[in-house]
């Protein structure tokens, strides 16, 4: 990062070996949020990406889900688990492989992106059906796509985390501020870029761009909210800190947004930690 200062356009268009989400897997998050959606529909979009579809089915008749008999078919298994149980699968499936690389610029090793993200899509999803705010599916696929600037940031800052984190601890900012004062933008604005790139939903949108600052978000504001409160969830338990994670700050507004009180946090953190143990499961699945 040595002369010109890279543009965030730069850093989207010209970051090798950038990861992505299937075109299958975008149309089947769209399919599932329309109130017309089938599950034929969301079949023919899962069956369009071979390798996809068979992801998904293998998951679906994994021990996590324990159903009585085995699915054998694409429809089969919209029907039988859900649309939106598929979607989450479908992406689960699609974001595993790229998520467990080491994100070195982060100081995240192998594996390490991916459970932050899937921790706070479990923690996001329970926060959703405890406030009732936001459709828990929604914010389980906002929770593990909110820190994907990460994903394309990382190779550009190398060496410059601890800097950033040494800086934002002087001053006594957040790891985000830190990262805008050194860069000139922060990895929530790269990751809105790379998303509007794949053509996400906005409000999908506006959480990878706010999750860090909810009550700045124009939109979809219980939704960020949900993702925030889950991305500090997962921070605190410790599920891939990195080099910024010691830098996260709370929004409280958001919790009152929210209508959650300290006991109904206690709650969560309960279920959080007792889904998250069920949901290992899923990662074997998914590693097979």
């Amino acid at each position: 990062m040595s002369g010109r200062t890279i543009t965030l356009e730069e850093i989207v268009s010209q970051t090798n070996d950038l990861p992505s989400i299937p075109a299958a897997a975008v149309m089947v998050m769209r399919e599932t949020e329309r109130a017309e959606a089938s599950a034929t529909t969301v079949a023919e979009y899962l069956a369009s990406d071979q390798s996809l579809s068979a992801r998904v089915l293998r998951l679906a008749n994994s021990p996590f889900y324990g159903l009585s008999r085995r699915v054998g078919n694409l429809s089969e298994a919209v029907v039988v688990l859900g649309m939106r149980s598929v979607k989450n699968l479908a992406l689960v499936a699609s974001t595993y492989p790229w998520m467990t690389r080491p994100f070195c610029g982060y100081a995240l090793g192998p594996n390490e992106m991916w459970r932050h993200a899937f921790a706070t899509a479990v923690g996001s999803q329970h926060i959703a059906r405890v406030s009732k705010r936001a459709k828990d599916d929604v914010a389980f696929t906002a929770g593990l796509l909110h820190d994907i600037g990460k994903t394309a940031l990382s190779v550009w800052i190398g060496d410059k985390v601890p800097a950033i984190a040494f800086y934002a601890q002087r001053e006594r900012i957040t790891f985000d501020e830190a990262e805008r004062k050194v860069l000139g933008y922060d990895h929530t604005q790269v990751g809105e870029h790379l998303a509007r790139s794949w053509n996400l939903p906005d409000d999908i949108c506006r959480v990878v761009r706010y999750h860090h600052h909810p009550g700045l978000s124009p939109d979809s504001a219980a939704l960020v909210d949900c993702v925030h409160v889950g991305d500090f969830l997962a921070m605190s338990m410790g599920f891939g800190l990195g080099g910024d994670g010691l830098q996260y700050e709370l929004e409280h507004a958001a919790l009152n947004r929210l209508g959650l009180s300290p006991e109904d946090m206690d709650r969560i953190t309960d279920a959080f930690v007792e889904s998250y143990d069920h949901y290992e499961a899923m990662f074997q699945e998914v590693a097979a």
